[in-house]
């Protein structure tokens, strides 16, 4: 395996373990709506981006909705759920990288401010050169943002790996012209993720020694 030049990591259901967070603001909303409440496993085969989308699929009628209003409150439960933390493998997998000199930086549709905030408050800001977030709630294609991203980063496309958890993270490698390794531990389940012409690997404690690291 070549050694990459830079990784760029998403950061929700792929370095951060907060897909329980998620399910659990959702059927917030859901509630709120006298709707039935969706389990982990139908959130995994459901969900997927634009994330208002997703909501569609649950059955939300989003022409009668504020969106904004609907994904601000979402956020802030989200942001303030309990069950969110990192991944186990998080921390050791990004200081062996480091340690090896290899660049990491960020790619989410997470708002910039949350992102940044977690990423403090986690501990682990400090491992990454550069942190593109959504400068909204609404959860949409990262494929702009990750062009803002690849003007800063030091190798060719070609020598930049993307790690993510979903479909859109592969389409987001594809439009930016990088290699894709997908998680089987986050927002999609891994017969989604299997459709993909990529690495499919359990979870973020499997990268280093999938670079032979």
């Amino acid at each position: 395996m070549t050694r990459p030049r830079h990784i760029v990591w998403d950061w929700n259901g792929t370095l951060q373990d907060d897909v329980q967070a998620a399910v659990n603001g959702i059927n917030m909303l859901l509630r709120q709506r006298g709707m039935p409440q969706v389990t982990i496993e139908e959130h995994r085969g459901l969900f997927t981006f634009p994330v208002s989308k997703y909501y569609r699929e649950l059955g939300f009628s989003l022409e009668n909705e504020n969106w904004d209003e609907m994904a601000g409150q979402f956020i802030r439960a989200f942001a303030s759920d309990s069950s969110t933390r990192l991944f186990s493998g998080t921390v050791p997998t990004l200081t062996r990288l480091d340690a090896e000199g290899i660049p990491m930086s960020i790619l989410s549709a997470c708002q910039s401010d949350v992102l940044e905030t977690a990423l403090n408050d986690a501990g682990i800001r400090q491992f990454f050169k550069t942190v593109v977030g959504a400068e909204d709630p609404s959860a949409g294609s990262k494929v702009d943002m990750a062009r803002l991203l690849f003007r800063s980063i030091d190798a060719t496309p070609r020598e930049v790996w993307l790690v993510g958890d979903t479909t859109h993270d592969k389409e987001v490698a594809d439009a930016a012209g990088c290699n894709c390794i997908l998680v089987a531990s986050g927002y999609q389940s891994r017969s989604r993720l299997a459709e993909c012409d990529c690495a499919v690997l359990d979870s973020v404690a499997d990268v280093p020694a999938f670079f032979g690291i």
